[in-house]
């Protein structure tokens, strides 16, 4: 499902130079893997979670997506590719505080022309699958962070991504929270999606199928 080689990415630095923040990464992830990224701040994690999302590109090497090659695709095919075959879940959740937990989780939908009656049926269905029937209607404000994070969760699967990559999903979670989101995962793990999630909670890569750790920008 993803493939990178030899994949590099340096970002303009002080007076003139380059600061290369990936150096040389080599994945070879399977349909319905679960890896688990860890490292220390500054490896490279949150850059290549970019770039696995089509959010970035990388400045050489080459990422292939389910037999594609994004690796020089411009802006408007990546965002193609975004629409069709990845759901995100942010730490940070990124709701939007003036929508319902439906419309939010709608909101993706709308950019596949998809018509408001569709939208919301498949929103509600996914928030079914995330257990938050009888929450459709209410605003972020009104709900707890695990519910929003699972709402954040039911907004990356109402498209039916084939991946799902989930950047510190549990981190502002309680335990509670958390345990309840991972079991979510597991379960989206078992119906055949890849996952792909950046993490420094040893407890949390414990759950994933693979944990790797990124250093200076490389695999170790």
């Amino acid at each position: 499902m993803i493939r990178t080689e030899n994949l590099q990415k340096r970002y303009p630095g002080q007076n003139g130079g380059e600061v290369e923040v990936l150096r040389g990464v080599n994945l070879h992830l399977p349909p319905g893997s679960y890896t688990a990224f860890v490292g220390p701040s500054g490896s490279g994690k949150s850059t290549l979670m970019h770039i696995l999302g089509c959010l970035d590109t990388p400045t050489s090497g080459r990422y292939v997506l389910d037999g594609e090659d994004v690796s020089r695709l411009d802006a408007r095919a990546l965002c193609r590719v975004r629409r069709e075959k990845i759901g995100f879940v942010f730490q940070g959740y990124q709701l939007m505080s003036k929508l319902t937990a439906e419309e939010n989780v709608a909101f993706p939908l709308m950019l596949r022309g998809l018509g408001e009656s569709d939208r919301l049926r498949m929103a509600r269905k996914a928030l079914a699958q995330v257990g938050l029937s009888g929450r459709e209607r209410h605003r972020p404000c009104e709900l707890s962070g695990g519910q929003q994070q699972r709402v954040a969760m039911a907004r990356a699967l109402c498209a039916d991504p084939k991946v799902l990559l989930c950047d510190e999903p549990t981190g502002a979670l309680d335990m509670d929270s958390r345990n309840a989101v991972l079991d979510l995962l597991d379960e989206m793990h078992t119906q055949g999606r890849t996952i792909v999630m950046i993490t420094n909670d040893p407890f949390v890569a414990a759950r994933a199928g693979e944990r790797m750790r990124i250093e200076n920008g490389q695999i170790q």
